[in-house]
């Protein structure tokens, strides 16, 4: 309770799974860093919100406070999980452990606020469209984002050092895309640009991009709103739901059908007196499918 925490440095699951895990307790949860809030949870030191916040004088801790709070069902000292210690990380908390036991206060450096590095305009060619059509946001193109998206997630996953199992993969893709959505549409309703949301994720799904694109024209004459963007930003994210479920349910019944037909031939190979180099390559999730499929 008093916590208004940002994220740094996370994907998901593992981020989806902090954030509902400290609002279940009781804080409040900002898409990126402002004066309202008290708190960064950062994965590693020296991103760029690390040093933004760390600039701001802000205090930066490490995921595990959040893990060990929520385990333990109470509130965890945090001075042994700070990775930097800065304004009182509560709202209504005076100052840390270390200041009140006598220590010297950190000085915090000062810095002279500039105006975000934001572009003064993407191309003249976009410049131009000052009413952006609405076949760009079509279901069918819609749909065309949504499946490249999903292969783009999955490759991204995959080129990680520690990457999810094979049989899960495509799932947290799916739920990172909508995940990232999501956070667009939050930063909208809280009158917040999107372009926060793109720096913050690595791997960026094309509809955030198109949205933080017509969130650049905000300077052009009849340029939509935040208030029209984030109406639209909730009707993409329903065909995205829509088609990433579709996309992967076609997956489960190809893979359930190349089951029954390594079955079906593994039976005649039986039949025919093959040996066991006859049979086919499965994966764990294609054997899982099976295995159900056989069991119903």
């Amino acid at each position: 309770e008093g916590v208004v925490f940002v994220l740094s440095g996370f994907v998901n699951p593992e981020r989806s799974t902090l954030r509902s895990r400290a609002i279940e307790m009781g804080a409040n949860y900002q898409a990126d860093w402002n004066s309202n809030c008290t708190l960064l949870v950062c994965a590693f030191p020296n991103t760029p919100k690390f040093r933004q916040v760390e600039a701001d004088c802000g205090t930066i801790v490490s995921k595990e406070w959040i893990l060990e709070c929520y385990n333990q069902k109470k509130l965890v000292d945090i001075d042994s999980y700070l990775m930097h210690a800065g304004k009182p990380w509560r709202k209504g908390y005076i100052s840390h452990k270390t200041s009140q036991e006598g220590s010297p206060p950190r000085k915090c450096p000062k810095v002279e606020k500039q105006s975000p590095s934001r572009p003064t305009s993407f191309t003249s060619s976009k410049s131009k469209a000052s009413n952006p059509s609405k076949e760009k946001f079509s279901p069918s193109e819609l749909k065309k984002w949504a499946a490249d998206d999903l292969k783009k997630t999955i490759s991204w996953l995959e080129s990680q050092e520690e990457k999810p199992e094979q049989s899960e993969i495509k799932q947290i893709a799916a739920e990172g895309i909508l995940t990232c959505l999501q956070d667009a549409i939050d930063s909208l309703e809280q009158n917040q640009d999107i372009q926060q949301i793109t720096e913050q994720w690595q791997c960026v799904p094309r509809v955030v991009e198109e949205l933080a694109k017509l969130e650049g024209t905000k300077k052009v004459p009849a340029s939509p709103s935040k208030k029209d963007l984030c109406k639209r930003a909730k009707a993409c994210k329903k065909i995205y739901e829509e088609e990433l479920g579709k996309l992967d349910n076609e997956t489960r019944e190809k893979t359930t059908q190349r089951a029954k037909d390594g079955r079906n031939k593994a039976t005649s190979s039986d039949a025919a007196g093959y040996d066991s180099e006859e049979t086919i390559e499965m994966t764990e999730e294609e054997i899982d499918l099976a295995y159900k499929s056989i069991t119903s």
